[in-house]
């Protein structure tokens, strides 16, 4: 089971902190002890140097030091904190403090003045000591001398009891500061995540309680982190989409229900009247059960044709076909069923070749002039017109549509939608601008309905002519 995001960012925050906290702690740490180191070197130096200027060279080049321990307190300490020795360049001890009577020998290690060499050491009884070594040339004792000035190498300690007493607290204040410090951003990390991240735990609860009966559910966007707001946003176009999808398929199943009711009612009615006076049975039974079956098998088919589109399973399996022709032999089937209502047919197509599917072609037409010549008045006229229109070929249906409105024409490409005065009959299924919409979809087509003055609606197709020459 993956961790949750607030314990990610917990663990990464705090080795993050951890890091980056202790890193400056070791720095701050290393500074203040080479401060303190710094400032104990310097007065080491400034006694080396102090000494060192009382070393001077006499005419027969004996080397003398003008120096008494009583003079500075550190080397006539009852209990003495201070040491020098000197050596002359071969390593030959000249003098040595009065306060090393105890002590062994300083170790030699020595560098020139303007560049000391410091080191810690441990004295008699293993007191820790700190020490600075230099080399120098002597002063002549007289000026006007040609005597040469031997080098001469001194090493002065001190030792460093309170330098490591002080750098011990700094240590262990150091150390306890960091500790305390890294307590607080322990426990703050946590709540400043926690608090931080509510929003957005507030939000997850709340989808997780939103199913198929509360899809009108919307989330505020006001209030709200900034990165939020786009999550909250996409969340309720998604709810909205599905919501309308949901209520979509809900009125298909009643559709479907009502649309199926009718003929299995009429069905049984007349398998029950055959069952029950076999011998009076009337001629027309079989062929009314025949009519019958055959509307639920349309209606069945188009539903398996809607549901292929929509699954993307419908391939369009394109042609060179002339629209003109197409939509002259496509009316012809429907020519009879309009003069038998006295409607009147107007083609003004011009030729125009295009890339289609011949048998979704037909199946759009077919609908198209259907819905036509059955929702049209009797004695209206159907008029058919085509022709290119910038990079589009354009074919448009249009009928008169008395009683339809434009809130009407938002609904025509829906399933089973139909308008009132259709809803009485029982062989229009509202399913044939559906499927108009969707073999267009399948060819690269748009479709589009519009309602034009006075009362007629219009149903235009957009084909286009990437592919396609007109003519």
């Amino acid at each position: 089971m993956s961790a949750s995001i607030r314990r990610r960012l917990t663990v990464s925050l705090l080795l993050a902190l951890l890091a980056v906290f202790a890193g400056g702690m070791i720095a701050l740490y290393v500074v203040v002890r080479g401060e303190f180191i710094e400032s104990f070197d310097d007065a080491l130096t400034a006694q080396a140097h102090a000494i060192s200027t009382l070393v001077t060279v006499d005419d027969d080049g004996a080397v003398r030091l003008a120096f008494s321990d009583r003079f500075m307190r550190g080397f006539d300490d009852d209990e003495a904190r201070d040491f020098y020795q000197l050596w002359d360049a071969q390593g030959r001890t000249l003098a040595r403090s009065e306060s090393l009577e105890d002590e062994p020998d300083l170790p030699l290690r020595t560098d020139e003045l303007k560049d000391p060499e410091y080191f810690f050491l441990r004295l008699a009884n293993d007191r820790p000591a700190r020490a600075v070594g230099i080399e120098f040339e002597p002063r002549r004792a007289n000026r006007q001398s040609k005597v040469d000035t031997p080098e001469l190498r001194l090493v002065v300690a001190t030792r460093s009891e309170r330098l490591d007493a002080e750098l011990r607290e700094l240590l262990v204040g150091t150390a306890a500061s960091a500790a305390g410090l890294l307590l607080l951003i322990a426990l703050l990390v946590p709540w400043l995540l926690y608090r931080g991240l509510k929003p957005l735990e507030r939000l997850a609860g709340d989808v997780a309680r939103v199913d198929a009966t509360t899809l009108d559910t919307r989330f505020a966007t006001t209030g709200l982190p900034r990165e939020l707001t786009p999550i909250t946003t996409t969340l309720n176009a998604l709810f909205a989409r599905l919501e309308e999808s949901f209520e979509r398929e809900r009125r298909v199943s009643a559709a479907m229900a009502h649309e199926l009711r009718t003929p299995i009612a009429e069905l049984r009615t007349l398998a029950e009247s055959a069952l029950k006076w076999p011998d009076s049975r009337p001629p027309d039974t079989d062929s009314d059960a025949l009519a019958i079956a055959t509307q639920m098998e349309a209606l069945v088919t188009r539903m398996l044709a809607l549901a292929r589109s929509e699954s993307g399973q419908l391939v369009a399996s394109l042609e060179r076909v002339d629209l003109a022709d197409a939509a002259q032999r496509a009316w012809q089937p429907h020519a009879q069923f309009a003069a038998a209502r006295g409607m009147r047919a107007r083609f003004q197509v011009a030729s125009g070749v295009l890339e289609a599917d011949p048998a979704l072609l037909q199946s759009i037409l077919t609908n198209l002039y259907e819905n036509a010549t059955h929702y049209g008045p009797d004695g209206g006229l159907i008029a058919v017109a085509g022709g290119a229109a910038g990079s589009h070929y354009l074919l448009s249906v249009s009928n008169e549509a008395p009683g339809l409105t434009a809130a009407d024409v938002d609904h025509l490409f829906e399933r089973f939608w139909r308008g009132e005065a259709a809803r009485s009959g029982g062989v229009h299924m509202g399913l044939g601008l559906a499927l108009v919409r969707e073999f267009a979809r399948a060819m690269g087509w748009e479709v589009h309905a519009r309602l034009d003055a006075p009362q007629t609606l219009v149903v235009a197709l957009h084909a286009p002519l990437r592919a396609a020459s007109a003519g």
